[in-house]
This record gives structure tokens, sequence and C-alpha cells, in this order.
């Protein structure tokens, strides 16, 4: 429903949110800036193609082309504990995915192993050539690693089968139990290739995985030699100001083809859209002809209008920009350019200009959609993660510096999914300070970890950017977006993400030379 991006978000995916809004029993989605209404079925990809890694649908399936060695990898299962922690549950368990890929493996490499989380799915192809660890899959050839994937449970094809539903099914969804599974994969691994006692594991990641991959060097160092922890939100946050607020400062970015009088149409075309919202029946009624609404009475709703402008009436792709594409649905660059060409009388029609480029001449579709239950996939597995551990809720408020119309998303608002499992806004916030608690927050506390993050990235603002050791190295890369080095060196456009693979390479290469 979003322009073909996902949202990683990171929080919650777009769609989710305004659901939320529009209904806080959750019985309706929202899909204001789509490019059509949101299909039958489609809010379970919606919102499993939400989060803390987002990238364009063009790049995943450019990432996902054959590969020269895409013949060698295989889809494989093992059976994982359902609760390692919990004695009584012994001998519950679930089918838990996994890919693997022994091309350059010769018998005493090292063991790359690419941590998979919320989004995209995982298929064959990642450890191969894919948006999720080709840092990794290409540095592999140079020092002969098998490569490997453990999908996230409740993930994908990992989700444990039950007849429960809601917070009873989803108690053992955390992260806590990931990187569990992480020390019961590195066993089943070693076993079925008989690796050596003395061989190195790095993981990589993304995003959450990205922080799953840090944890697990964290709570296992005996097992994980060291972590390349990308553009991962370390720091859980319930209210993230700092999501919406690098939105706003990505739109000034001159890196990535933005400039103050693009961010400054933008700022103040929706402080003006509020200020007609609030105004006057016929200025809604004009602002929907405007904006080209399917139904010119949708914002004499309340939800409506407060969900089109606090979220953006137009999308900034600054967790997914694509610095090469024409599109200004996925380029920051081409997005201004359609701003300021657009010789429009205010900043308001700007942006009804470039509104209507990013949905291509559709109207805008604010209906209501059927309810949104759980069916026992992993539809509201990130939703329950975002209420039982990490927050990520992504505000638009008074006072801070999101682009958008302030003031109308609240972290009341994106809370409330929360009730949704029973849980309040104290004991998220609780959930939230005991996972900073247990992993360090912006500060942790380990060895042999690499934070890089881009700087256009919203999800850098809650990402370690200071290093909190002489072994654990940061980076922060000019003009990039959501792990944008991740991806195959030949989609990669800017010299400052490749010149970023190149250093995140060499350090892994340096860590192997460890003991």
């Amino acid at each position: 429903c979003y322009s073909g991006t996902r949202r990683l978000r990171r929080g919650l995916p777009l769609e989710f949110r305004q659901a939320v809004m529009a209904s806080k029993l959750l019985t309706a989605v929202f899909c204001a800036v789509a490019t059509d209404a949101l299909p039958q079925g489609g809010i379970r990809q919606a919102l499993r193609d939400a989060t803390l890694q987002r990238t364009t649908h063009k790049n995943a399936a450019t990432a996902r082309k054959t590969h020269n060695n895409a013949a060698v990898a295989s889809e494989r299962y093992l059976t994982q504990r359902l609760d390692h922690y919990d004695a009584s549950l012994k001998n519950a368990s679930f089918q838990q995915r996994y890919f693997v890929n022994s091309t350059w493996y010769k018998g005493t490499g090292p063991v790359f192993l690419c941590v998979g989380g919320e989004g995209p799915a995982l298929d064959e192809s990642v450890v191969s050539r894919s948006v999720h660890c080709s840092d990794a899959t290409e540095l592999a050839p140079q020092v002969g690693a098998l490569i490997v994937a453990l999908e996230h449970r409740y993930y994908g094809k990992s989700v444990p089968p039950s007849s429960e539903r809601g917070a009873q099914r989803l108690r053992h969804l955390t992260s806590h139990q990931a990187v569990a599974d992480i020390a019961g994969f590195h066993k089943h691994i070693s076993d079925e290739f008989k690796l050596p006692s003395t061989t190195k594991w790095i993981a990589f990641g993304g995003s959450y995985p990205g922080m799953v991959a840090g944890f697990s060097r964290l709570r296992l160092p005996h097992l994980i030699h060291a972590a390349v922890s990308s553009s991962a939100p370390w720091h859980a946050k319930v209210d993230m100001t700092e999501y919406n607020d690098r939105v706003g400062a990505a739109l000034a970015n001159g890196a990535v083809g933005g400039s103050e009088q693009c961010q400054k149409i933008v700022v103040d075309g929706h402080a003006r859209i509020k200020s007609l919202l609030e105004s006057s029946r016929l200025q809604r009624l004009s602002l929907a002809k405007l904006f080209n609404f399917c139904n010119p009475l949708a914002l004499e709703n309340a939800q409506t209008r407060r969900a089109w402008a606090g979220y953006g009436v137009v999308s900034v792709p600054a967790q997914s920009n694509e610095p090469a594409s024409t599109d200004p649905g996925q380029s920051i660059g081409a997005l201004c350019s359609v701003l300021l060409a657009a010789n429009a009388s205010s900043s308001v029609d700007a942006l009804a200009t470039l509104s209507a480029r990013q949905r291509g001449g559709r109207c805008v579709d604010a209906s209501l959609s059927r309810n949104f239950e759980d069916d026992g996939s992993d539809a509201l597995s990130w939703p329950w993660q975002t209420c039982a551990e990490f927050g990520f809720y992504q505000t638009c408020e008074v006072g801070s510096q999101c682009p958008f119309a302030r003031g109308y998303v609240s972290v009341a608002d994106e809370i409330s999914i929360c009730s949704q499992f029973g849980l309040t806004a104290d004991v998220v916030a609780a959930n939230v300070a005991f996972s900073n608690q247990v992993y360090g927050g912006a500060r942790p506390q380990g060895s042999r970890i690499l934070f890089p993050n881009g700087d256009v990235d919203p999800w850098t603002g809650l990402g370690v950017l200071r290093s909190p050791a002489p072994t654990e190295p940061v980076m922060l890369v000019v003009g990039a977006s959501h792990h944008a080095w991740t991806h195959p060196a030949d989609t990669i456009v800017q010299k400052s993400v490749a010149d970023a693979k190149a250093a995140i390479q060499s350090q892994v290469k340096q860590w192997l030379a460890v003991e």
C-alpha cells in the first residue's frame, strides 16, 4: 500500500499504523499515500514487509536475479526448542528454516552467518546474492567461507504451528529466544559439516537482523567470533521522534539531491494543510479535490485526515532511497526535483503535484478495509516484538522536526496496538527499558562488533554512533540509506556506499586474523 517500498518500520508499517489511527480496535486499514487501495489479503504482506531493513521491490528483484553460485544454495530445516529457557517445555519444538552455500568452503574456512529477521522473507538467494548479506557473500570466496542463513523464529516458514492466538501464541517470540536459536544452530551446523573446533563464525545482518547479529556476539562470544551490526537501532525507545526528524533532515541532504528549499516546501506545505483541515468543511473538500481523493468526503472523518497528514501526504523515501532512480517515490533527489519544478503557487499545490506523480495519477483511496486478526501467520510477529521488546513507534509531534503535520501522530496513537496483546503503555515502557538494560542500548559493552550506519537512514537516530570500546568500531556512511552496503555490489551507485562495503570486509578479514 506504500509506493512499493518496505516500511522496516521500523516501528510499524505505514498501513498498520494508519489502521491504528482509524480504529483503536484494529478494525481498519487506511491507504492514504498508496498507488492503489490495499488488495484483499495484502495486509499480511504489508505487515511482514514492514521494519528495523527497507528496500524497494525493484532492488529486491534485481538482487535475486540468477547468480553463478545460486544452484548450490539449499533450503533445509532443523528442530529447535520452542522455549530454550523453560525446562517444562523441553519437548516442545518447531522446524526452523535455514540455507547453506558451501561453494567456497574447503573444510578450514570461517562460517558467515546471515541472520534473518522480520523481512523481507528469506529464500535461497540469501546465501548467494540478496539485499540481506551481500557484504558477506561477496567476501566469502576470498576467505573460503561456508555461508549459512537462519530464518528468525515466527517469520517466513519458521512459524511454530499453534491453535493459540495473540500474546499466548507469540509469547515465545523474543530476541532472547532468537539468540538461543543461533546457539542451537551453531551446534547443528558444526555437527553437519564436522567443523573444526577452531572455526570462526562471523554474524551479519541489517536492521533488526543487524541487532540480533550483534546480540549474538554480545551474548555468545564463545560461539560468535565477530559481528557486523548494520543499520541496527540498538537503543530501544517507545517514542521514536528520531525517525521522522531524520526523514525531514534527509530532504535537505545535498548528498542525495535534497535541499533546504525542498525541505521547506514539505514542512510548510504540511503545516498549511493541517491548518486547512482544521478550518472548515469547504477547505477540506477543496483539499480532497486538489489531491484527487476517490471519495470527496473522506477528509470529513477526523481519524482519516489525521492519518493522511500526520504520516505524510506524500511518501519520503529516506529509508529506502535509490539515488539512481528517477522515480519520485523511490529517490529523494527525484522527489525534490518534482517539487522545485512544480512552478506551483503554493507549497500545498507543489505537494499535490508530487502526490499525483507518486500515485501515477490515480486517486487517493482512503477507504477502510476489513478487520485484521491473528491468523497464525507471521503477520503480527513484528507488531508483537515492538510491544514486547523495542517500541520504535514513529511519531510526528509538536516540537519535533517531523516534516509532516506535527501533532497528528502521537505515541498514544502508535502504542495503542499493544492493547490487542493485553499490554498497557506502562508494560510496553518497562519492556523497552528492560531491552536496553540487557543489551546496553546505544553503548553496548562487547568486542569485535562493527556498527555501520547511513546518515540518510531514519533508523540511524537510535543506532550506535559513538564507539563504546576500542574493539567496537562505528562507521557513518554519507548519503547512505538503510544498510545499503549489504546489497549486491553491482547495484550500488554511490562511492561512499561501495567504500563502506570494502571497509566492512577489510575489518572482517582483520578480525579473522585474530585468535
